[in-house]
C-alpha cells in the first residue's frame, strides 16, 4: 500500500526507495490498490465498475468521459444520458414495439404469423383508400363495397 504522504524529509533514507517504489505501482495501475495521503484529483480506474473515479479529498467521485475521450460524454447508465430512446437498448433478437405509428412506409414483408389480441374485425385502408389487391392464402375476405365480399 502506497502512502501519498510518503517519503518527507525525515524519512530514513533506507525506506525512501520502497516507498517510492510503492507510489509508483500505485501510479502505474491506476490506483488499483488501497492507498493513504492521496492529492486530491488523484484518478484511479475502478475495475469492478469499468470507470475512472477522482478523489475528492474524502471520496471516489466517477468522472464522466467526454464523446472525444472515448466516452459518451452521459452519467445514465444503458443509453439514457446520450438521449436515445428504449429501442436502442434492445437486442436485434428481441426487439419489443409497443406503440407508435409506421408513415411513409411503401412495402414490407413478413415471415410469421399475425395475431390479434381480440376478436372482431381489422380495417385494412379506409372509406377513403382501399387497397387494390390483397393475397392472403387459406380464408380471404375482401371487402369490395357496401356489404359486398369476394371470399376465397
Amino acid at each position: 500500500m502506497a502512502d501519498w504522504a510518503d517519503p518527507t524529509i525525515t524519512s530514513i533514507y533506507s525506506d525512501v526507495i520502497d516507498k517510492f517504489k510503492a507510489r509508483d505501482i500505485d501510479a502505474i495501475t491506476l490506483n488499483s490498490g488501497p492507498a493513504s495521503g492521496l492529492p486530491i484529483g488523484a484518478i484511479k480506474y475502478d475495475r469492478v465498475g469499468h470507470k475512472f473515479q477522482e478523489w475528492s479529498g474524502s471520496a471516489w467521485v466517477d468522472i464522466v468521459l467526454a464523446v472525444a475521450g472515448g466516452g459518451t460524454g452521459g452519467s445514465i447508465p444503458g443509453g439514457g444520458g446520450l438521449g436515445l430512446g428504449t429501442m436502442s437498448l434492445q437486442n436485434a433478437n428481441t426487439v419489443a414495439i409497443t406503440g407508435g405509428s409506421i408513415v411513409n412506409l411503401n412495402s414490407f414483408s413478413l415471415a410469421c404469423d399475425i395475431l390479434f389480441t381480440t376478436d372482431g374485425s381489422r380495417n385494412i385502408g379506409s372509406s377513403a383508400v382501399r387497397p387494390n389487391n390483397i393475397y392472403i392464402r387459406n380464408g380471404l375476405v375482401i371487402p369490395v363495397g357496401t356489404d359486398k365480399w369476394v371470399t376465397a
